[in-house]
C-alpha cells in the first residue's frame, strides 16, 4: 500500500505554505513516531509508517484543528494497516542488520546497554493491555493531560485515569522483577 501511496502524488493545497508543512511535521515528528511504537508498529516499519501518517495529514492541514487529536486517529488507522500488512508479509528476520550498523559516537557497551534498556522498555509496554499501554504512553510519555488523552481516545476521562493508574502498577511491578532480576545477577 506505501509503494501505490508513493506513487501517487497528491499536491498540498495553494493555501498551505512549504514552510508550514515543515514545521509541522518537526513539531509533530516525535509524536506520530512514538503513537505508531506504542500502537505495535515494528521498529523497521515506523519510518514508513510515519511518512504515511504524514502523507495523510499535509494535505488536509488546513482544515485541521487539534492536531494531536488528528494525528492520534490517523496513526491507529496507519498502525492497523502496517499490522495487517505485516501478517501478511512475513519477511525472514535478518538478525544481522543491527549489528551491522556502526555509530561513532557512543561506545559499543553504551549501545549495548541502551539497547538493553529499550528492550526492557519494549517488553514491559508490550505486556500491557493495548488500551492501559495506550493511556500509559500518551500520559507518561507524550505529557498529554487525561482530559487530551480522552478527547483523542474517545473515552470517558474516569475510563482514562483507571487505565492509567492501571499502567503505573503494571510498569512498577515490572520494574521491581527487574531490579530483582538485575540484583540476583549482580551477586556472585
Amino acid at each position: 500500500m506505501l509503494g501505490h501511496a508513493l506513487a501517487i502524488e497528491s499536491p498540498m493545497p495553494r493555501s498551505v505554505a512549504r514552510d508550514d508543512a515543515r514545521g509541522f511535521v518537526r513539531e509533530h515528528h516525535g509524536f506520530v513516531t512514538r503513537v505508531l511504537w506504542s500502537r505495535g508498529v515494528p521498529r523497521g516499519a515506523l519510518d514508513d509508517a510515519v511518512q504515511q501518517v504524514f502523507m495523510v495529514s499535509l494535505p488536509q492541514l488546513g482544515s485541521i484543528r487539534v492536531a494531536r487529536s488528528f494525528l492520534y486517529g490517523v496513526c491507529v488507522r496507519v498502525a492497523l494497516e502496517q499490522l495487517r500488512s505485516a501478517r501478511r508479509h512475513v519477511l525472514p528476520a535478518d538478525g544481522d542488520a543491527e549489528q551491522r550498523q556502526v555509530s561513532p559516537e557512543p561506545q559499543p557497551d553504551e549501545l549495548l546497554s541502551a539497547k538493553q534498556r529499550r528492550a526492557q522498555l519494549d517488553d514491559v509496554l508490550a505486556g500491557m493491555p493495548e488500551d492501559v499501554r495506550t493511556a500509559f504512553v500518551l500520559f507518561e510519555l507524550e505529557d498529554l493531560t487525561m482530559r487530551e488523552i480522552a478527547e483523542v481516545t474517545g473515552t470517558a476521562p474516569g475510563t482514562v485515569a483507571s487505565r492509567l493508574r492501571r499502567g503505573r502498577e503494571l510498569f512498577q511491578a515490572a520494574a521491581t522483577r527487574l531490579r530483582a532480576r538485575a540484583a540476583r545477577e549482580e551477586t556472585p
